[in-house]
């Protein structure tokens, strides 16, 4: 769930924000960094799959400031149970929010990241089918919280920076198009944030119960979705980085849904 995201009208408006309001810090930070200095390359994607840790573009705190990073989607984690003493690896692309102070305890108070995105992919099922949707603002754009963390690859010395997504309980039109009767954790969404709290969840002092605060479904009158066409079918193949992947598509078969 929730493993595929959009990103390309991400550029258009942050500038637009930037011309409505030239002192907004995020805009200007947006600016800045991918074209006035040109210091990164903005990664746009019409839709970006989680399991193949594509880069992605992310706010971060940088001291006293913020900052723009490009990092790698899908976070390593590592666990050791104490009783067996068995260890455990996975890549956490995403994370519930409710283990976010146990999974993530190292990182969640110092090593917070925005993802700023146009818009999510989940897929519905009906009747022994599935039926990709696309999630999108009812205006401008997402703000998705997560926590990031950085280890130096052993072959070749780099320092990668990645992350992963927090997810929350979903409200009444996630629950709805995410129905997956094999999903371990039942519906979920991203947690995305209105722009408005953005700062609060950067914040170099937020304390647990002030994230904690934070931690709720987006309310779904903030969103809006539609039925695309099935772009992780072969035939697709060639097409992912292009408009045809969130073209709306209406299925007869979901009127009835």
């Amino acid at each position: 769930m929730c493993y595929w995201v959009g990103t390309k009208k991400v550029r258009e408006e942050m500038l637009r924000r930037l011309q409505q309001d030239p002192d907004d810090e995020i805009a200007q930070l947006f600016y800045k960094t991918f074209v006035g200095e040109a210091q990164l390359s903005f990664q746009e994607h019409y839709v970006a799959i989680g399991k193949s840790r594509p880069l992605l573009s992310a706010i971060t705190r940088n001291g006293n400031g913020l900052q723009f990073r490009n990092m790698h989607w899908g976070l390593p984690w590592k666990y050791t149970d104490k009783k067996s003493g068995k260890e455990y690896a996975r890549e956490m692309i995403n994370s519930t929010c409710e283990k976010a102070f146990f999974v993530h305890r190292d990182i969640v108070l110092s090593r917070r990241c925005i993802v700023p995105l146009d818009g999510y992919y989940e897929f519905f099922h009906f009747a022994g089918e599935v039926y990709p949707h696309f999630i999108h603002p009812a205006k401008g754009i997402f703000y998705a919280a997560g926590v990031w963390d950085e280890k130096t690859d052993e072959d070749t010395g780099e320092i990668v920076p990645s992350f992963s997504i927090l997810t929350t309980p979903p409200n009444a039109l996630a629950k709805k198009l995410h129905n997956n009767p094999k999903a371990p954790n039942g519906p979920r969404m991203l947690l995305l944030l209105p722009e408005d709290l953005t700062h609060e969840y950067l914040r170099a002092d937020a304390r647990k119960e002030d994230l904690k605060k934070l931690f709720q479904p987006l309310d779904d009158k903030l969103m809006d979705a539609w039925p695309t066409a099935r772009f992780l079918r072969k035939e697709f193949s060639g097409r992912l980085n292009s408009e045809d992947v969130r073209k709306r598509v209406d299925y007869p078969e979901l009127f009835f849904a």
